[in-house]
C-alpha cells in the first residue's frame, strides 16, 4: 500500500466514467458561458476566457480520464472543479444579464460529481478492483444529457441561436 501521494486509482471502478461524463457536461456548459460572456462589453470579458479555459480543459481531462480507465490527475480534477464552480459564479456575478443561473447551477451541479469523483478515487485503496459498470456511464450519460441540454439552452449563445422549428417540409419535387 503506498502513501495517498503515489496511490493509483483503482482500475475498472464507476468513478472514471462517471467522473469524465460529468466533466465533460460541466466543460460544454462552461464553453457556452464563456462565450456568451465574452461577447459583452468587457466588464466580464476575462472571467469569461477563463471559464473557457476550464471548460476546455474540463473536456480534455474528461476524456484522458476514460481513455486511460481511470481519471488521471485526480487532485487536479478536483482543482479544476473547483476553479470552475468560481468562475462561472464569478461570471454569473460580473454580468446577470449575459449569464444564466440554470446553466451556473448545472455546471456546479456537474463539477460537484466530478469533484466527488475524483475523491473517490484519491481514497481508494491501491490494489483494488471493482467490476467495470457500464449501467452507471449509462445512467450517468443520461443524467449529465438531462442537465446539460436546458442548460445550454439557456446560455447566450442558446438564447441567440435561430429556431429550428420553423424550417417547414421540404418539397422532394422542387430542387
Amino acid at each position: 500500500m503506498g502513501t495517498a501521494a503515489t496511490r493509483e486509482p483503482a482500475k475498472g471502478s464507476a468513478a472514471p466514467a462517471v467522473g469524465a461524463v460529468a466533466a465533460w457536461g460541466a466543460g460544454l456548459i462552461a464553453i457556452a458561458l464563456g462565450a456568451g460572456v465574452t461577447t459583452g462589453d468587457g466588464t466580464a470579458w476575462g472571467a469569461g476566457l477563463v471559464i473557457v479555459t476550464l471548460g476546455a480543459g474540463a473536456l480534455v481531462w474528461g476524456a484522458a480520464s476514460l481513455a486511460r480507465g481511470h481519471l488521471v490527475c485526480a487532485r487536479a480534477g478536483v482543482a479544476g472543479a473547483l476553479g470552475g464552480m468560481l468562475a462561472t459564479v464569478a461570471a454569473l456575478w460580473l454580468d446577470p444579464g449575459r449569464v444564466s443561473a440554470l446553466a451556473v447551477a448545472s455546471a456546479s451541479a456537474l463539477f460537484i460529481v466530478m469533484a466527488m469523483a475524483c475523491g473517490a478515487c484519491l481514497r481508494r485503496e491501491a490494489g483494488t478492483t471493482h467490476p467495470t459498470r457500464v449501467a452507471a456511464l449509462i445512467v450517468a450519460a443520461v443524467v449529465v444529457a438531462a442537465v446539460v441540454t436546458p442548460a445550454l439552452a439557456s446560455t447566450e449563445a442558446g438564447r441567440l441561436a435561430p429556431d429550428h422549428g420553423g424550417h417547414g417540409v421540404i418539397d422532394p419535387g422542387h430542387h
